[in-house]
């Protein structure tokens, strides 16, 4: 399954992106899986997981998901683990710059992911249209908080409007997802716990 107007073939292979990459094909090759099947997995094409291993397209949030599953991670364990980093060292720090590159894609927008190198929680933004196609579950506990914009936010059977400014904090296990309106579009943050490794 392709994902229009994710190339990232204009400006040439991000950093942000071949990193991403080079995380999924170290992890898919500890694991002692190929290609074919880590792609069958996550729903996705091998011509596509191949461009992303190799830093020529950005994924989606969802197909990330997906494909963490598949090699038994999460999504921030992708997004920051750095495989050729040793550990965390003291006082460490990284100022993140408003044009740094995004591996990833949300509705032809990118979502930037504002941490790095193994971090106690993962704060990423995100702006654009947001279709309710995929409930999420996650160990992860998490806070969302709309910059700009509506969201209507779905917790388990419950549904809320979400106005600039509201925000939501829930734990881990919690099912939900989030949309915006026909027509509109919001900016949120969300920051989740920076687990290393699903259930």
């Amino acid at each position: 399954m392709e994902e229009p107007g994710a190339s990232a073939a204009e400006d040439g292979p991000t950093s942000a992106a071949r990193a991403l990459g080079a995380r999924i094909r170290a992890l898919r090759q500890d694991r002692g899986m190929t290609l074919a099947q880590v792609a069958a997995q996550a729903e996705l094409s091998h011509s596509f997981l191949s461009q992303v291993e190799r830093g020529l397209e950005r994924m989606s949030m969802t197909s990330l998901f997906r494909v963490a599953q598949a090699l038994g991670t999460t999504q921030q364990a992708l997004l920051t683990d750095d495989v050729a980093a040793g550990p965390r060292a003291s006082g460490a720090f990284h100022v993140f710059r408003a044009n740094e590159p995004t591996p990833l894609d949300a509705g032809g927008n990118p979502a930037r992911v504002l941490a790095r190198d193994h971090p106690r929680f993962v704060p990423m933004l995100t702006s654009g249209t947001f279709t309710e196609d995929l409930w999420w579950v996650h160990d992860e506990d998490e806070f969302v908080f709309v910059v700009d914009g509506r969201l209507i936010m779905m917790l388990g059977d419950e549904e809320f409007v979400m106005e600039k400014g509201d925000a939501v904090y829930y734990q881990g296990g919690v099912r939900h997802r989030w949309r915006t309106q026909p027509g509109e579009t919001a900016s949120v943050l969300s920051v989740k716990e920076g687990g290393v490794f699903c259930r």
